[in-house]
């Protein structure tokens, strides 16, 4: 049992294939309580089953997390560099992942999911067309998580100031900042002027950076669950022992984990058990 009231991993991924079930054990028993799951862009299925096959694949594996003991939020949704798949199949990758958009909105509105994501932009430089196409999905995005109120998970590219005031600008536009978190923020983002909530790889200075800044964040591990790559991109036990650390440096802990852990999450999320 955790020591501590709510613990949260704001992404990560469990595979089958990974060490799955023993994952989540291994977070449990650092003390985390709870975690968002999000679909692994894994190419196994057939472009045209692609979001169908990963998306189911994804809730059947945040079940088995679930039944282990860890709280799961889950995430489904189109993945920056999808693009490239169906490009490479021939297909047009606005179309099919605008689908895969819709597909995601019917499973999360039904109450199978909980959270649209990781959409925006790949993070490495693409040609004029690319990002003008990847803009053009996320627009769409925005737009149906509006219509159907679906907490929003960016994918963007290292941004400077300019870049959040920029997506925090075309966000108010197709929905609103409340509900939308810019996943894998590097934590010295977290002092730009802009309102969107930004999501830290759980590091020591990154934590330190965030909490002094005395605003709202959240914290995740990008966990990836790849047997060849271990620990990558951090540990998944790397949130309870970064609470471990919260708990030895600062007096107000306590407040800090309920913001951290319960409040931010709840106001995006809305799932139960985070208003303790």
């Amino acid at each position: 049992m955790s020591p501590y009231r709510t613990v949260f991993d704001n992404f990560a991924h469990i595979r089958r294939n990974g060490y799955y079930v023993d994952a989540a054990k291994e977070f449990l028993k650092y003390g985390g309580t709870s975690m968002n799951m999000v679909n692994f862009p894994d190419y196994f299925y057939t472009p045209e089953s692609h979001y169908e096959k990963l998306y189911r694949e994804t809730i059947d594996v945040a079940k088995t997390v679930r039944n282990a003991g860890v709280d799961t939020v889950i995430t489904i949704g189109p993945y920056p560099l999808d693009y490239f798949y169906f490009q490479s199949a021939g297909k047009d990758p606005v179309e099919e992942m605008k689908r895969g958009i819709d597909m995601a909105a019917s499973i999360i509105t039904a109450g199978n999911a909980d959270a649209m994501g990781e959409i925006g932009y790949p993070h490495f430089p693409v040609d004029e067309k690319v990002y003008s196409d990847s803009g053009t999905i996320l627009e769409y995005a925005l737009d149906v998580c509006h219509d159907h109120d679906i907490p929003l998970i960016l994918h963007t590219e290292d941004m400077d100031e300019g870049g959040y005031l920029r997506i925090e600008s075309l966000i108010k536009m197709h929905y609103g900042v409340d509900r939308v978190i810019k996943h894998h923020a590097n934590a010295t983002d977290i002092n730009f002027n802009d309102s969107i909530t930004k999501s830290f790889i759980a590091s020591r200075n990154n934590i330190k950076t965030a909490v002094s800044s005395g605003k709202d964040f959240l914290l995740e591990t990008d966990y990836t669950d790849q047997k060849d790559k271990p620990g990558k991109v951090i540990p998944v036990y790397s949130v309870p022992k970064r609470a471990e650390m919260i708990k030895n440096l600062y007096e107000n802990y306590d407040e800090i984990f309920h913001r951290i852990f319960e409040e931010v999450p709840f106001r995006i999320y809305r799932k139960e058990f985070f208003d303790r």
